[in-house]
């Protein structure tokens, strides 16, 4: 199992980037930049989601049968293993078999006790706005800050995998002594409804990661106070009504106007946490003259307690 690479070595053994693969400046076979497994390269294309169009960048991939040597970059398996030799605590044991298991339990726990220290914060403060600044954390909180670096590092090599399975095989995942699917708790766009709805059903709230492009950062003024929000690329579905259509908002808010500083409109991104999932909202489509008259929103909302809970994808 390997990751999306970025540059590769042809047969002559001369780098190749992704413009010169796009071009076609290159003799065959190729071969990883960093070991001599064989990859190939595959073209970029875009991609509608809702309203937008998505560019997904190109890439080389692993060809079928093939395999990184041990050591080398692109491997998934290394790359876990350094993780978790590098993390702090137990967020990630070690199983049998050079398999590893995060334990989202742990990271639970780790998000509430910094919500906990940074609310006790500004009590102690009320003229500071709660800040997701990365911050100087006392001796317990730097643990805890560990913790969630490592399951964000953990998230980057999940981003670079084209499916599910490219992760799992090395490292699962569990909540208070429970397996939890890759599929329930890594959700891209095309799952945000399903996304929506295991937050809205389940008795038991896990924390999620959400992988998605930026639509827009901006700030919104409220009777409650000023923010910054972050909302990505809105998914849409039809329903058995033509003017009637389904709508996946995904966003996450801070107090903190230099909260989002570094992002930009089309970046790909993941934000993990304790999502927070609105009710299904009807709302009156404002547009004149669109055969679609109604839009029902699925909302989901992310408050970060550190900037750790957001990384470029």
């Amino acid at each position: 199992m390997a990751s999306k690479m970025r540059a590769a070595r042809d047969v002559t053994g001369h780098p190749i980037s992704l413009a010169i693969a796009e071009r076609k400046e290159y003799t065959k076979p190729l071969h990883c930049e960093f070991c001599d497994a064989q990859v190939s390269f595959v073209n970029g294309y875009t991609r509608t989601v809702g309203e937008d169009t998505i560019a997904v960048e190109p890439f080389f991939r692993l060809l079928k049968g093939h395999k990184h040597h041990n050591g080398c970059d692109y491997d998934i398996a290394g790359q876990i293993a350094i993780i978790a030799r590098e993390s702090e605590g137990d967020v990630i044991a070690a199983l049998k078999g050079d398999k590893y298991e995060l334990r989202l339990l742990a990271v639970k726990k780790a998000l509430e006790q910094l919500h906990a220290a940074e609310q006790q914060k500004k009590e102690l403060d009320p003229n500071k706005p709660v800040s997701t600044q990365e911050k100087r954390y006392a001796p317990g909180e730097t643990r805890l800050g560990a913790y969630i670096n490592s399951a964000k590092r953990v998230l980057k090599v999940r981003a670079v995998c084209e499916e599910h399975s490219e992760i799992e095989d090395f490292l699962t995942l569990a909540f208070d002594g429970v397996r939890i699917p890759w599929s329930n708790f890594y959700f891209e766009d095309d799952d945000y409804f399903r996304c929506h709805r295991q937050l809205s059903t389940s008795s038991t709230q896990i924390p999620v990661a959400i992988h998605g492009t930026v639509k827009v950062i901006k700030p919104i003024s409220t009777q409650g106070g000023n923010f910054m929000m972050l909302e990505l690329v809105r998914p849409m579905q039809n329903t058995d009504k033509a003017d009637i259509r389904k709508v996946a908002i995904v966003s996450i808010w801070s107090h903190d106007a230099r909260a989002f500083e570094g992002y930009q409109k089309g970046q790909q991104i993941i934000a993990f946490g304790m999502w927070a999932p609105k009710p299904q909202k009807e709302i009156e489509n404002k547009k004149a003259g669109s055969p679609i008259k109604t839009f029902v929103n699925y909302e989901m909302r992310l408050w970060p307690v550190t900037r750790s809970q957001l990384c470029n994808a």
